[in-house]
């Protein structure tokens, strides 16, 4: 039987999660984290199995979850999974996101990813060890531009969810794609109906009543967008300081609130959009 070893990282590391799969002979990784502290925290768990490492499966590509794969691949030559789109953004934002943060994290920045060197196709699957992963790209609509989820086929099944799932911290919703978030937790959620476990990109594991609770917060989040935006695609400072308080009191907790504001105006962007559209009878995309 298959076991699922679980590494959080600290507030640096975003509390992004990594994931570790002992198959019995082998391992399977699905995503990485943040920092090098972190990575090579990761790098000594890793070790410490002493299996082989088979495949790292990634499910987007946020630096929280890609970046310190660098630190702690054992050989280059071990598989790395992703969909075409998931390896497309990693190559297109790793400097800017280098950039933006690296002056933020300094020496624990990781310098330079790694990228996948096998792409797959939706719906593809894998094979280790007799187990397969199974691959579903979402597209924009978790908390990136491009997004994925793994199954691992097992009975029951177990479901690597990514960002699509923030869980007792408050999501990352800078990239303006909440619409698609809703929709992709809708049809994710069907495909995950039988599964035994949800893991997610941050915060602890869960059943699927995860999916019910990230939908909450997202109609929280837009709703109290929209009362304090009042049409407008942004807020302002005292704006962002009311959303702040909202959201920390309907979480309970302020874990990653730097995140209420931070995506605020890509809400409230998004929002102002689909009201244009709507009052010139075009669909909401």
């Amino acid at each position: 039987m298959a076991t699922v070893h679980v590494h959080k990282s600290g507030e640096q590391g975003i509390f992004s999660n990594a994931y570790i799969v002992d198959t019995g002979n082998s391992l399977v990784v699905v995503d990485g984290t943040l920092t090098v502290s972190e990575a090579r925290a990761f790098g000594a768990r890793l070790k410490s199995l002493t299996k082989p490492l088979k495949a790292v499966l990634i499910t987007h590509a946020h630096p929280d979850h890609v970046a310190g794969i660098s630190e702690w691949l054992p050989s280059v030559n071990v598989p790395i999974y992703a969909v075409r789109s998931v390896e497309q953004l990693m190559r297109a934002t790793e400097a800017p996101k280098r950039a933006q943060w690296g002056p933020v994290f300094k020496e624990e920045w990781v310098q330079q990813w790694t990228y996948p060197n096998r792409i797959v196709q939706d719906r593809e699957a894998i094979q280790v060890d007799g187990i397969s992963f199974r691959v579903y790209e979402i597209g924009p609509g978790g908390d990136c531009d491009a997004n994925s989820i793994w199954i691992m086929e097992t009975a029951p099944p177990i479901a690597f969810v990514g960002d699509l799932i923030f869980n007792g911290v408050h999501s990352y919703l800078a990239d303006g794609h909440t619409s698609e978030w809703l929709a992709n937790l809708t049809k994710v959620k069907s495909l995950v109906a039988a599964a035994h476990a949800i893991y997610p990109g941050h915060g602890d594991p869960g059943t699927i009543e995860l999916f019910d609770r990230q939908r909450e917060y997202l109609e929280e989040y837009r709703n109290s967008v929209s009362a304090l935006a009042g049409g407008a695609p942004s807020l302002t400072p005292v704006q962002n300081s009311r959303l702040t308080e909202r959201m920390n009191k309907y979480l309970g907790t302020e874990r990653l609130s730097f995140l209420i504001g931070l995506s605020s105006d890509a809400v409230a962007k998004e929002l102002a959009g689909q009201s244009a559209k709507a009052k010139a009878g075009k669909p909401a995309s």
